[in-house]
């Protein structure tokens, strides 16, 4: 099954984003560790995400992944299984 992103539901102080997806679970994304790598890279384009304030401007593109307005986004499907379920 392909993934894609239906609503973003919170962008949380740690990157990371509560997500419901197409299966209509609600899933948490964790991307500090791509954060950090990108803040290491220092290269303008990427590090920018390691800003919390630029971080929480994601949103979702017309694939139904988060992105941002630098160009930059993550494949759904990686998004998915790096994600884990948020209990009710």
């Amino acid at each position: 099954m392909l993934h894609f992103i239906k609503k973003i539901n919170k962008v949380n102080d740690d990157f990371s984003v509560v997500c419901e997806f197409n299966t209509n679970e609600i899933r948490q994304i964790n991307l500090s560790q791509w954060v950090e790598r990108f803040r290491k890279a220092n290269d303008g384009w990427a590090s920018r995400i390691s800003d919390i304030d630029y971080f929480k401007t994601v949103k979702l593109d017309s694939y139904g992944t988060l992105s941002w307005d630098n160009q930059l986004d993550f494949c759904p499907d990686v998004l998915y299984e790096m994600s884990s379920p948020v209990r009710a």
